[in-house]
């Protein structure tokens, strides 16, 4: 953990803070326009992830799989016994459970690496960068949008509530506005 993990991530804390921090401080950028840029950039990597990692290509694979062991069960029908029909029935969704289960499992790691983990990353960095430390220390909080007089009892925009605000609102465009494709498709370009 200290002889690799903390010398690994203060490199790149010092590296990010020297390619997107101090240059945006330089021009005088308010620390609102840093973290929404840190929060689009952070959308992004996460949009290349899950490109990288082909989470539609691996949804469209288990879905269509999933469809083809259900048809299957449509055979079981078929058989005239019903004490066969029941072994076959509950073999059959038993094999469908662990593979949806097992398809969960993956779905979550997949998730979590895609969204979870640069969100995670981004938050910790942004909240030890110098300018959110003196902030801390000048007023007590990292309100980085500072309201004049409290609005209902809040005194600004929080710079995680600022960070998730726009990291969501761009993963929801990515979303909205992407070209939707066929389980097929998907499946094809695997």
């Amino acid at each position: 953990m200290y002889g690799v993990l903390t010398p690994l991530f203060s490199s790149i804390s010092h590296f990010l803070q020297v390619i997107i921090i101090t240059p945006l401080e330089a021009i005088g950028a308010p620390l609102w326009l840093q973290v929404t840029l840190v929060a689009l950039l952070t959308a992004g990597i996460s949009i290349f992830i899950r490109k990288l990692l082909r989470v539609d290509e691996k949804e469209a694979a288990f879905q269509k799989a999933f469809m083809e062991r259900k048809k299957a069960q449509e055979l079981i029908q078929q058989i005239d016994d019903w004490k066969k029909q029941s072994v076959l029935y509950d073999a059959s969704d038993k094999e469908l459970d662990e593979k949806f289960n097992e398809y969960l499992a993956q779905r979550f790691a997949r998730y979590g690496l895609t969204y979870l983990m640069p969100v995670f990353f981004a938050l910790f960095w942004l909240d030890h960068i110098p300018s959110v430390v003196r902030l801390k220390e000048e007023t007590g909080a990292a309100f980085v949008i500072a309201f004049p007089s409290a609005v209902k009892g809040v005194s600004g925009i929080s710079l995680p509530l600022l960070f998730m605000t726009v990291y969501l609102l761009v993963i929801f465009s990515y979303f909205k506005f992407r070209p939707k494709r066929t389980i097929e498709e998907a499946i094809s370009q695997d």
